[in-house]
């Protein structure tokens, strides 16, 4: 059973354009999502766990309605990017690796999103993405 589909699109300009828009704002999200867990842990020596962070969600998206632009669970897909990462850093650190630090991401660095369950749809020859739109040219 396949569990994982990747597609090269062919997107036209208001495509490319929302799509941008959309690895902007999970950009954003991601550097937010660090900053909070670095906060919380330098001030209050608190972990805060991915599940704790996508309940901040929410609140982030009353705080910047643009979020709203984004298919909910590629924001948390974001969020458990941070939190595979600080897995990682941990894991160097038992080790005795050097362990790389999470870093922020500016502008450019951000280069990819994920819909995990839903939130697209292939039907014949055309692909839906949530919050994008159809793609008729795709391989």
């Amino acid at each position: 059973m396949r569990k994982t589909y990747k597609f090269r699109i062919y997107p036209n300009k208001s495509q490319q354009k929302q799509m941008d828009r959309s690895l902007e704002i999970c950009r954003q999200v991601y550097n937010r999502t660090l900053a909070e867990r670095k906060t919380a842990y330098e001030e209050r020596g608190e972990t805060l766990s991915k599940y704790t962070l996508n309940k901040l969600l929410p609140e982030w998206k009353k705080e910047n309605p643009e979020y709203k632009e984004v298919f909910s669970q590629t924001l948390q897909e974001v969020q458990e990017r941070i939190d595979l990462a600080f897995k990682h850093f941990f894991r160097r650190v038992r080790s005795g690796e050097k362990p790389g630090y999470p870093r922020f991401k500016g502008k450019g660095w951000y280069d990819s999103f994920t819909y995990p369950q839903m939130g697209f749809k292939l039907d014949g020859n055309l692909l839906y993405l949530s919050k994008i739109q159809y793609f008729a040219n795709f391989e």
